[in-house]
C-alpha cells in the first residue's frame, strides 16, 4: 500500500532548525544494533523522537517508520500501517494486502523481508508506542520480538511504558533500554543549544537554569529560543512564562490537561510540597487512591518522578512543580492554608515533627508552631540536626504572652522564645544568654516535654559559650541521671546528647572520658536505629584516635563509617573529613591533607558541634602553612575569635608561637605561651616553648621543657606529642656535642613513631641529615627521604662482613635497645618476651661484636655503624 497522499504516518520527521547532535545518544543506538528491541520511554518533550530521526538519517540500514495515532491502535489499522511503512522502507509499489489478521504481524513482517532481494538491514521505528494498547497489537509485536531474526530490529518510542513483558526480554538480554534519566541533556549539550541559538549566561545563572530544567529536551530547546536575540538572557532563567511558546504552555496542554480530573486536583493541590506520599497525599487532597495515582504518573512518565525503589516517595519535575503551584495560587489560594494545616496534621501523626513545624510556619499557624517546638519539635530538629534557619522562626520573635493568663502557653511561648535565640545566637550571645538566669516555672517542672526542650536550650548555649560545666548539667538531666521526672523517649536524643557531652569534653581538654561517652552514644544510636547520628559518632571516634596518633582504632572507625555512609546513602561528616586530613598529615603526606579542607562544608543545624568549625579553621590554616601562605595562615588563626573551647585555643596558640620562632621572634611565642607553663595544657605547649628556647639558644631552658613532657605523667600527651619531645631532646642533645645520646634518643622517637607518626621528622629532617648520614643503620630507618649531604659520598663499609658470625634482625632489635636506659625487663615488656629469652640474646650479642658488658657492646655497634 503506498503513500498515495503523502501519510506522515510512515515519514521521517524533519529535524528542528538549530538541531545539535547528541554522539552519546546516537552511540547508545548503535550499540544496541544486534538486539531485537530498543525502548525509549520518557515524556513529552524528551527529545525521543529528535533523536532517532537524527539516527535514522545516519544509518545504513532499511528504515521502517510508523507514527500510529489514537484510532491505528486497532489491530487492523496497525497492520496495515505497519505494511505501508514496510513497503515504504523497500520502495515497493502497491500490491495486494498481505495478511492482517490477528497475530499476523511477525508473518507480515517476515514474509516482506524474506521478499526483499537484498535486505540488508531492516529497522521498525515505531513512535508514540504508548498508544498501542490493545492485546492482539501487543500479542503480535511480542512474537516478532521473541521470534527475532538477525537483520531485523524493533524501535519503540513511547512516553510509557509499553505494555510488554519487558522483564522477560531484560532477563534475555533482548532489549535495550534509553530513559528520561538517559534522554536528559548533560550541561555541554545544554552549552550547546544555548551557543546555537547566540545565548551565552553567566556560571551561576546557566547553573540555575541547568538545575531548572533538569535537562528536559524541550525546556531548553524552548527557554533558548525565548532567551534568543534578547539583550538580557538571564532574566529569562528563573522566570515562569506562560503564554504562547512557552514552558508553561507546554507543559499545561501536553501532561497537565492529558490527565483526568482526579489526577489533576491531586497533582496541583499537593504542588506546594517538595515530597509526596500516597498516604500524604489522601490527607491533603481528601482523596483516596492517591498511592495508585501517583504510581500511574510516574509510569507514564508525566514528570512524576520516584525517590526511591519502592516508588512510595515522590517528587515533582523542577518546571512542572512551578506551573502547578502556579495554578495552585491562581484557583486555590483560600484553601491553600487549609492544604497546609493538613499536611502538618498528617506530619505530626506520623511523628515527622520537623516536617510539621516546616509547614506550620509556612501556614502561618502560630500557636501550632509553639506547640510543636515546644512539645518535642525542638529536641526533633536537635536529632536529626534540622536547618531552621530558612524557616523565618525569627520573625516569630517576640512571642506575645498568650491571652487570658494561660500559664502552660505561657511557658511554651517562653521556651520557643529562649529556643530560637539559642539556635541564632553566635559565641558572645551565647555567653550572654548562659548567664541570663532561666527560672524553670512550676508548668515546666511538672511537664515533661518542656523540660527536655528547656534542658536542650541550655545545652546549645553552653557548646556555644564553650561551658563545658553547662553542657555536663544539661547532658546528666537529658539522660536522666540526676533522678527526678522520667525523659520522654525521643529516638536519638540519649546518642545526641551523649555524642555532644563527647565533644565538649574533647575540646575542653578532659580526655579521660571521651572515648567511653563516645562508645556510649554509638551504642544508643545503633538501638534506636538512627544511623545519621551513628555516622557523627563514628566520624568523631576517627577524630579523636587520630588526635592521639591511634592510627589503627582511627582506620576502623573511619571504615565503620565510610560503609554505613554507602549502605545509608548519607554525607561525609565534617568530623570524618578533619580525620582524614589529620591523620594525612600526621603521616606526613602533605599532598593527602592540603585538598580535603576546601571542600568541607559546615551546615548550620541544630546541635551542629562549634568546636569542629573552629577545627576546620585550624586545618585550613594549617594548609596555608604547608603551601608557604604564611600572611594568610595569620590571618585564618585570628579569626577564629576569642571565645573558643581551651584545647582549640592552645593549638591556634601553638600554631602561632611556632610562626613566631621560625620568624625570628622566639620571645614572642614565649610570651604567647606563658600562661600555658604551669597549667593543664603544659605538657602539649611544652615542645613548641623549647623550640623558642633552642632559637635563643637557651639549651637549659629547652631542656627543662622536654623533660615536663618525657618525665611528667599526663592526659595530654599523645605519641605525636611524645615523638615531638624525643626529636627536640636528640637535638639539644646534638647541640651539646653529644652525638652518641642524640641517637640514642632518635631510636626512641623512632620506636615509638612505628612509622606512623611522620610529620615530626619531617620537619627535622635538615637537623639531623649530617648524623643519619654517618649512621646508615639509624638512617634507613628514618620515615622520610633525607637530603644529602658530603658524608654521603663516602661509601660505608660493608658492615655484616666485618662480623663472622652477623647479627640477627631479633638480636639487631635488642641491640638497639641495648642503645637506651631500658632494662632487661622493660626491654622484655616492650618486644613481648621472657627475660630469660632477652638475656640470650644479649649473650648472644655480646659473643659475636665481641663485648664484655653492654656499654662495650653499643660502643663496638656504632663503631660498625649497626645503630
Amino acid at each position: 500500500m503506498p503513500n498515495a497522499v503523502g501519510d506522515s504516518r510512515v515519514m521521517v520527521p524533519q529535524l528542528p532548525p538549530r538541531h545539535i547532535s547528541r554522539s552519546r545518544l546516537l552511540a547508545e543506538l548503535d550499540i544496541a544494533a544486534d538486539l531485537p528491541l530498543t525502548l525509549l520511554s520518557a515524556g513529552p518533550g524528551a527529545g525521543k523522537t529528535v533523536l532517532l530521526t537524527d539516527w535514522v538519517r545516519r544509518s545504513a540500514a532499511r528504515i521502517a517508520w510508523l507514527t500510529p495515532t489514537p484510532a491505528d491502535a486497532e489491530p487492523r489499522r496497525f497492520w496495515r500501517l505497519l505494511e505501508c511503512a514496510l513497503r515504504e522502507a523497500h520502495g515497493s509499489e502497491r500490491g495486494p494486502p498481505i495478511a492482517t489478521a490477528r497475530g499476523a504481524g511477525v508473518d507480515l513482517v517476515q514474509t516482506l523481508f524474506s521478499r526483499m532481494p537484498d535486505p540488508g538491514r531492516l529497522v521498525v521505528i515505531v513512535d508514540d508506542a504508548h498508544l498501542l494498547t490493545h492485546s492482539d497489537v501487543l500479542e503480535g509485536l511480542d512474537s516478532l520480538i521473541r521470534a527475532w531474526q538477525p537483520g531485523l530490529r524493533l524501535i519503540l518510542a513511547a512516553r510509557s511504558d509499553p505494555v510488554l513483558p519487558l522483564h522477560r526480554y531484560r532477563l534475555a538480554g533482548q532489549m535495550h533500554e534509553l530513559r528520561a534519566c538517559d534522554l536528559a541533556m548533560t550541561p555541554a549539550e545544554i552549552t550547546e543549544v544555548l551557543a546555537i541559538h547566540g545565548v551565552t549566561l553567566p556560571a551561576r545563572d546557566f547553573d540555575l537554569f541547568v538545575a531548572r530544567t533538569e535537562g528536559w529536551v524541550a525546556g531548553v530547546r524552548l527557554s533558548a529560543m525565548r532567551m534568543a536575540g534578547t539583550g538580557y538572557p538571564a532574566d529569562f532563567v528563573s522566570e515562569l512564562a506562560l503564554d504562547p511558546g512557552s514552558i508553561g504552555e507546554y507543559l499545561t496542554n501536553e501532561v497537565l490537561h492529558r490527565q483526568p480530573e482526579p489526577q489533576r486536583r491531586l497533582l496541583i493541590e499537593t504542588s506546594f510540597l517538595e515530597e509526596v506520599t500516597g498516604p500524604l497525599a489522601d490527607a491533603v487532597t481528601g482523596m483516596t487512591g492517591c498511592g495508585d495515582m501517583l504510581a500511574s504518573l510516574a509510569r507514564e512518565n508525566s514528570f512524576v518522578i520516584p525517590l526511591d525503589a519502592a516508588q512510595e516517595r515522590y517528587r515533582y519535575h523542577q518546571l512542572f512543580a512551578e506551573i502547578l503551584r502556579y495554578l495552585l495560587r491562581r484557583q486555590k489560594r483560600q484553601a491553600m492554608r487549609g492544604l497546609h494545616e493538613r499536611a502538618v496534621a498528617w506530619y505530626e501523626a506520623s511523628g515527622d515533627l520537623g516536617n510539621a513545624v516546616y509547614w506550620a510556619v509556612r501556614a502561618g499557624n502560630r500557636h501550632h508552631v509553639v506547640k510543636l517546638m515546644a512539645r518535642g519539635g525542638f529536641a526533633h530538629a536537635f536529632v536529626n540536626r534540622q536547618d531552621l534557619s530558612g524557616l523565618g522562626l525569627r520573625d516569630l520573635l517576640p512571642l506575645r504572652r498568650p491571652v487570658g493568663g494561660n500559664a502552660l502557653r505561657a511557658a511554651e511561648s517562653a521556651i520557643v522564645s529562649a529556643a530560637i535565640e539559642a539556635v541564632f545566637a553566635d559565641a558572645d550571645a551565647a555567653r550572654e544568654l548562659a548567664h541570663v538566669p532561666s527560672p524553670k516555672s512550676d508548668e515546666i517542672l511538672a511537664d515533661p516535654d518542656l523540660l527536655v526542650t528547656s534542658d536542650l536550650v541550655e545545652l546549645i548555649l553552653g557548646q556555644k559559650a564553650s561551658d563545658v560545666g553547662a553542657v555536663d548539667a544539661a547532658a546528666y538531666r537529658l539522660l536522666g541521671r540526676c533522678g527526678g521526672m522520667p525523659v520522654p523517649p525521643v529516638p536519638g536524643l540519649r546518642a545526641a546528647v551523649l555524642l555532644a557531652q563527647a565533644s565538649a569534653h574533647l575540646w575542653h581538654g578532659m580526655h579521660e572520658d571521651v572515648g567511653a561517652l563516645l562508645d556510649e552514644a554509638l551504642a544508643e544510636a545503633q538501638r534506636d536505629g538512627m544511623p545519621g547520628i551513628e555516622l557523627e559518632v563514628l566520624g568523631m571516634m576517627a577524630f579523636f584516635d587520630s588526635y592521639w596518633s591511634r592510627t589503627n582504632h582511627a582506620d576502623d572507625a573511619a571504615r565503620r563509617a565510610d560503609d554505613l555512609r554507602k549502605h545509608n546513602g548519607l554525607g561525609l561528616p565534617p568530623a570524618l573529613e578533619l580525620a582524614a586530613t589529620l591523620r594525612s598529615q600526621i603521616a606526613g603526606e602533605p599532598d593527602d591533607w592540603t585538598r580535603p579542607l576546601q571542600g568541607v562544608v559546615l551546615p548550620d543545624v541544630v546541635g551542629s558541634d562549634p568546636g569542629l568549625a573552629v577545627a576546620l579553621m585550624l586545618g585550613q590554616a594549617n594548609v596555608r602553612l604547608a603551601l608557604g601562605q604564611v600572611n594568610e595562615a595569620r590571618i585564618t588563626l585570628r579569626q577564629a575569635g576569642r571565645h573558643i573551647p581551651p584545647l582549640l585555643a592552645v593549638l591556634r596558640d601553638i600554631m602561632l608561637a611556632d610562626l613566631d620562632t621560625s620568624m625570628g621572634r622566639p620571645r614572642t611565642a614565649l610570651r604567647l605561651l606563658r600562661n600555658y607553663r604551669d597549667g593543664e595544657f603544659a605538657i602539649p605547649t611544652a615542645v613548641p616553648r623549647a623550640r623558642a628556647y633552642l632559637a635563643l639558644n637557651d639549651l637549659r631552658g629547652a631542656q627543662d621543657c622536654v623533660h615536663t613532657v618525657l618525665a611528667t605523667p599526663g592526659t595530654q600527651a599523645g605519641r605525636f606529642v611524645l615523638v615531638e619531645a624525643f626529636l627536640c631532646d636528640a637535638q639539644i642533645a646534638q647541640r651539646s656535642g653529644e652525638p652518641d645520646r642524640a641517637l640514642e634518643i632518635l631510636i626512641r622517637a623512632l620506636d615509638v613513631a612505628r612509622g606512623e607518626v611522620v610529620l615530626p621528622f619531617l620537619r627535622m629532617n635538615d637537623v639531623f641529615a649530617a648524623l643519619l648520614a654517618r649512621h646508615p643503620a639509624i638512617a634507613g630507618q628514618w620515615p622520610v627521604p633525607r637530603p644529602r649531604t658530603p658524608a654521603d659520598d663516602v661509601t660505608a663499609p660493608a658492615i655484616s662482613r666485618q662480623l663472622p658470625y652477623p647479627l640477627t634482625q631479633r638480636e639487631l632489635t635488642i641491640l638497639r635497645f641495648l642503645a637506651t636506659s631500658m632494662s632487661t625487663s622493660e626491654i622484655a615488656d616492650e618486644l613481648c618476651l621472657s627475660v630469660n629469652t632477652v638475656k640470650t640474646h644479649v649473650a648472644a650479642i655480646y659473643r659475636k661484636l665481641p663485648a664484655a658488658r653492654r656499654r662495650e657492646a653499643v660502643l663496638r655497634a656504632r663503631q660498625l655503624e649497626l645503630i
